[in-house]
């Protein structure tokens, strides 16, 4: 696998308005180790992700990091929340592509919604977990 790769110094610019960070255990470990956090740990990775600068101090740092078949990881209000995916067999796992960003597409239809954090983290897993079981970053067809 490729090794990820995000330059510290555009990610600095960014990240100070940023309200929401999402991305996968590898994202949170290559972020870690260009920021220089010095932790391997995913709890500490993502409390340092969420406490870094932030222009908007209104409003805390949610940071998200999913982990395929692991809980999803939530970061908010000083506390780590873990989030048990749904339970799949290899067999019904069809493409892996677009996991993420049907994660992502979940959560945010819901958060947009003010759905409290945990219905939006769990409509991300929902989602994800629908994307793996056809082909491409497709929504089923309902009947």
């Amino acid at each position: 696998m490729k090794a990820l790769t995000h330059p510290k110094e555009p990610m600095q610019k960014v990240l100070p308005y940023c309200d929401i960070i999402v991305g996968n255990s590898d994202e949170a470990a290559t972020l870690a180790k260009n920021f220089e956090f010095n932790t391997t740990e995913l709890h500490d990775m993502i409390r340092m992700l969420a406490d870094m600068p932030k222009v908007n101090e209104k409003r805390k740092r949610i940071v998200l990091i999913t982990q395929q078949e692991d809980p999803v990881l939530v970061y908010s209000e000083g506390k780590t929340t873990e989030y048990p995916v749904l339970p799949i067999s290899p067999e019904d796992i069809v493409d892996t592509n677009g996991a993420g960003d049907g994660f992502v597409g979940g959560f945010l239809a819901s958060y947009a919604l003010n759905k409290p954090l945990e219905d939006c983290v769990r409509n991300g897993i929902v989602a994800a977990h629908m994307i793996i079981q056809v082909c491409g970053c497709t929504l089923p067809i309902r009947d």
